[in-house]
């Protein structure tokens, strides 16, 4: 009987330290909220998690936006590369959607916000968002636009 309620003790001990550990894990994650991927070191594990081409109004492939993911710092940010170079400023703009696990909008951040690297201008190709907390109870998605072309990815 002692024994049984020793093992109990344990549990109910390693249960406790489970749930002790992950607010403070899950407060540090959401930390990441609204920073720069590349300077932060998120992107050095980065996946591309769900991409869209982008098409304009007449048919022509602009390029694409890519819903990339970073394992290590469990988040998620937008990238954008066009085709070819931006003919004007502000030809082109990203934006990451993070939503909870219930669909409840949580926050979003284009390429032109804090932590982004601004729109696409003249003579460039590409931009990317800040970063989005994405682990466990979190889902992202990614919109692209340049040039009249609208492009959404899947959730992930």
């Amino acid at each position: 009987m002692k024994k049984l309620f020793n093992i109990g003790m344990i549990i109910t001990f390693v249960f406790g330290l489970i749930f002790a550990v992950s607010p403070a894990e899950k407060a540090f994650a959401l930390s990441y909220d609204g920073t720069n991927p590349i300077t932060t070191g998120c992107s050095s594990d980065g996946v591309t998690k769900a991409s869209k081409h982008i098409i304009d109004p007449n048919g022509y492939y602009l390029g694409t936006v890519y819903l990339k993911w970073s394992y290590k710092c469990q988040t998620s940010w937008a990238y954008m590369k066009l085709t070819n170079a931006a003919p004007i400023d502000a030809f082109g703009n990203a934006t990451v959607y993070s939503y909870t696990s219930s669909g409840s909008k949580r926050t979003s951040y284009s390429c032109a916000s804090s932590g982004g690297n601004g729109r696409i201008n003249r003579g460039q190709t590409s931009c990317h968002t800040a970063q989005v907390y994405n682990g466990v109870g979190y889902k992202a998605y990614a919109i692209g636009a340049a040039g009249g072309g609208t492009a959404k990815t899947t959730w992930y």
